[in-house]
């Protein structure tokens, strides 16, 4: 019997590989140059599963595939429960129909990956309609239209600017948490307009302002790291990743 020097297990005494580890038996193939490599390089080897060889689409594919499965999964069981126990279609119209637009933004993240204008501009076009639907399962209510599409509108049209500013810049470091945060300040700017449109009829300002005020106190300090300090402030070293 021949002992593996890698985890111990004794193999046969004719074994060219440890039946437990896979791991060469040195000792034994020694003069075969074509069966030495490292057992660092072999470890390394076991690490990359199949998924992990796959390329970015091909991941893509796989998750959407997956979460499609989950989501009209979710549709049917929610919509069976709920005729079921109802005799007709009530509340699983909400959750059926927010799983749909679910599935429709992640058909457009995955086959649309590189067409970001596009993707984002059906992607709120598939929001706006998720609020019109709410508004017609509500009766009519008309607020789902009036309040929920334009907050919907903001919100993409900041992370669109976001986008744009990360793009635009040279270097990504501190910069980005700075973006980041004004972009939250600036949403939070607009949802407050747009409830007190909707609710006094009149643009006024207040809890808005002062989140806007403390992140340009916390932005301001990252932009002059970022950009005055000689140093690189890459996000990975910065926060040792």
């Amino acid at each position: 019997m021949v002992q593996c020097p890698n985890c111990g297990v004794e193999t046969e005494e004719n074994a060219i590989f440890c039946s437990l580890c896979g791991e060469p038996l040195l000792d034994i193939i020694t003069d075969n140059k074509t069966f030495i490599r490292s057992g660092k390089q072999r470890r390394e080897e076991k690490r990359l599963t199949e998924y992990q060889q796959l390329t970015g689409r091909q991941k893509r594919i796989i998750f959407w595939q997956i979460s499609g499965l989950i989501l009209i999964s979710a549709i049917i069981i929610t919509l069976l429960i709920d005729f079921i126990g109802n005799q007709s279609i009530t509340w699983s119209r909400y959750p059926a129909t927010v799983c749909l637009v679910l599935f429709v933004n992640f058909t457009l993240n995955t086959f649309l990956h590189k067409k970001i204008i596009l993707a984002g501009g059906l992607s709120f076009l598939s929001a706006a309609g998720l609020f019109m639907l709410f508004d017609v399962y509500a009766g009519g209510t008309a607020w789902e239209i009036k309040l929920g599409v334009p907050i919907i509108l903001a919100a993409y049209l900041t992370v669109f600017l976001l986008i744009f500013f990360i793009r635009k810049a040279k270097q990504k470091g501190l910069n980005i948490i700075a973006y980041s945060m004004i972009a939250a300040g600036v949403l939070c700017i607009c949802i407050e307009g747009i409830v007190s449109v909707y609710a006094r009829g009149s643009m006024l300002f207040g809890w808005s302002l002062i989140v806007m005020v403390s992140f340009l106190f916390v932005s301001l300090p990252l932009f002059y790291i970022h950009y005055r300090l000689k140093k690189a402030t890459d996000l990975k070293r910065f926060f040792h990743i």
